[in-house]
């Protein structure tokens, strides 16, 4: 059964694979090259990236209304009341696809002498636990892809244990740089094994700050040591490109379903109040260009979250993160600014109330800024009057975290990785979505539940490890 899921999945990216990658020579549409058993290394690799991307997009597409980025277009009884969601498409895509997928490049990566794909394969790996444990929290790993059926799942403390333990390890594959290398096959960085190392070390600096709950001041020492090998620039950005050819799941599946009455989601008029001056007292610059207005509306207003209505804008084609171009955004160069800037924040003392950061921090906070807008395009000029304005440049001493968090939720826009955040920090205030789900008791959503396909094979395990949809994860307990 799980050989014929595997092919009607993979059958869908053949297309996608030939033209994305630039090496159709290696694709025989007659045959599906991810279930050979001599797969090469060149068919394994953009596989993953590409089922990596689906991860992204599956975990996103809840996560941000959860988050409030974005609410249900239409109606009142979406994912954004805070109804349970388990992303089951998500799950799936996880343990059919990327985790085997991923083990057989690092498996046939040490085999072959080819330390960059193995580096490449256990960063991937390690970047899909984070998605897979941020949703689900306890989940399984050490026991997956193992043919058992019914694998035991491993604690989130666990989990981050191995996240940065195949960092580690990719770090040292990656700094061999020798035998086969990935080049075009390398559907990201084109095997640009410098670009993967920054990334790694990026990456261990995002997950050490997942912990600040339980040791501030540790979380915030390991993320700054990490960074010092970051991502240096937006070139250097974790993301996944789509063309007219190989759409990207938010133009494709969102955007132009929106445009034909097919209404999903939309952003919410949290986003856009923090977009539009109604919050801050200034017009972000990127309003035009990440959201798109209906029709002949002139003024941006955001959807109340659960409430489908109140709209006036929409998330169509014409929108940065949603058109025929777009790119799958994982990690980015301003995300690490961010992560700098709260590391630094703690680092100086800071809590979730006080205020007050260093030199380096606030410049941390203001580049984190500057670099996202760089990346949708807004013009130089517009980004200095934006970073001069009193409500963002309060100064080095009355910088707050939430002013951080802000910046940064805005900053990603539709990545999933922001309601890790989002409920660090309380959902930082924003107001209940109307039609909340009852079963929350007047609390916030913090969890993605466990697939009901999973609960029925392996039910001894889910019923082990399940909790209530109001229960907070392990990495947000102190």
């Amino acid at each position: 059964m799980m050989k014929k899921i595997n092919h009607i999945i993979s059958l869908t990216i053949i297309g996608f694979l030939m033209v994305l990658s630039g090496c159709n020579k290696f694709l025989d549409v007659n045959v599906d090259p991810t279930l050979k058993g001599d797969a090469t290394l060149q068919e394994l690799l953009p596989t993953a990236q590409f089922y990596t991307g689906e991860a992204s997009y599956q975990q996103a597409f809840v996560a941000c209304q959860y988050a409030q980025q974005i609410g249900n277009a239409i109606g009142a009884n979406g994912i954004d009341t805070y109804a349970e969601a388990d992303n089951t498409l998500g799950w799936t895509n996880f343990y059919l696809s990327v985790v085997p997928q991923l083990n057989a490049v690092i498996t046939k990566g040490q085999a072959e002498n080819a330390p960059v794909y193995v580096g490449i394969g256990k960063v991937l790996m390690a970047y899909n636990l984070g998605i897979a444990t941020t949703s689900w929290e306890n989940v399984p790993y050490s026991e997956a892809d193992k043919k058992n059926f019914l694998p035991a799942y491993d604690s989130q403390e666990q989990v981050y244990n191995a996240i940065q333990t195949l960092l580690d390890e990719a770090i040292i594959e990656l700094a061999k740089n020798s035998g086969i290398k990935p080049a075009a096959d390398d559907l990201i960085y084109k095997g640009d094994a410098a670009k993967w190392t920054k990334l790694a070390y990026s990456l261990k600096a995002r997950y050490a700050m997942h912990l600040a709950q339980k040791n501030p001041q540790q979380a915030a020492q390991t993320a700054i040591t990490a960074l010092q090998n970051g991502m240096k620039a937006n070139e250097d950005d974790f993301q996944l490109q789509y063309n007219s050819k190989n759409l990207s799941p938010w133009y494709s599946r969102v955007a132009i379903p929106n445009t034909t009455s097919n209404l999903s989601v939309t952003f919410t008029n949290t986003f856009v109040d923090l977009m539009n001056g109604t919050v801050q007292g200034i017009v972000d610059p990127r309003l035009p260009k990440v959201i798109s207005l209906k029709g002949s509306q002139t003024v941006y207003t955001g959807v109340i979250p659960g409430s489908g209505s109140g709209s006036t804008v929409d998330l169509t084609a014409n929108s940065w993160h949603s058109n025929i171009n777009s790119p799958l955004v994982f990690m980015t160069y301003s995300e690490v600014k961010a992560i700098e800037a709260e590391a630094r924040f703690l680092l100086n003392g800071g809590t979730a109330t006080s205020t007050g950061t260093t030199a380096e921090g606030y410049k941390a906070f203001q580049d984190m800024i500057a670099a996202n807008m760089e990346k949708v395009g807004v013009e130089p000029a517009d980004i200095q009057t934006y970073l001069k304005s009193p409500a963002v440049n309060v100064g080095v001493t009355k910088l707050k975290v939430s002013h951080i968090i802000i910046e940064k939720f805005k900053s990603l826009l539709l990545n999933g990785e922001i309601w890790t955040d989002i409920r660090e920090y309380n959902y930082l205030n924003f107001p209940m979505p109307t039609n909340v789900n009852p079963d929350l008791q007047g609390n916030r959503i913090q969890r993605m539940k466990y697939p009901d396909t999973e609960i029925t094979r392996n039910s001894k395990a889910v019923l082990a490890n399940q909790k209530d949809p109001e229960t907070p994860m392990w990495i947000f307990v102190k």
